[in-house]
């Protein structure tokens, strides 16, 4: 892999812009901000782009379970395109597995 495709993937500093930020030059310094102060539709809106188009594991790096968990039911209307399937399915595999507890709401970690 060249030095151009490394830097691409590297979301380690606040500085860089992240692959799945092609379209709008988010810094992920920025990105931090805005999910830690902006207000709730801007840091839905930028769940639902990270959910989308950011790796599965570097979703985590952005986002907790627990905010996944406190959006999921808007998260699910409309905002995740084709990656809804798979985050439907991952939660119910939550479920299943006694990572989360299905209280109805789903919205609490087990522990």
């Amino acid at each position: 892999m060249n030095n151009t495709a490394n830097s691409l993937l590297d979301i380690s500093r606040d500085d860089a812009i992240p692959y799945f930020m092609w379209d709008y030059q988010y810094t992920v310094g920025q990105i931090k901000e805005m999910l830690a102060t902006g207000p709730e539709s801007q840091r839905l809106w930028l769940i639902a782009k990270i959910m989308r188009d950011a790796r599965y594991s570097d979703v985590w790096k952005f986002i907790s379970l627990q905010d996944f968990l406190e959006h999921r039911e808007r998260l699910m209307q409309g905002r995740l395109g084709r990656k809804k399937a798979f985050w439907e399915f991952i939660h119910s595999r939550w479920i299943k597995y006694g990572i989360i507890k299905d209280g109805g709401d789903s919205k609490r970690v087990a522990g």
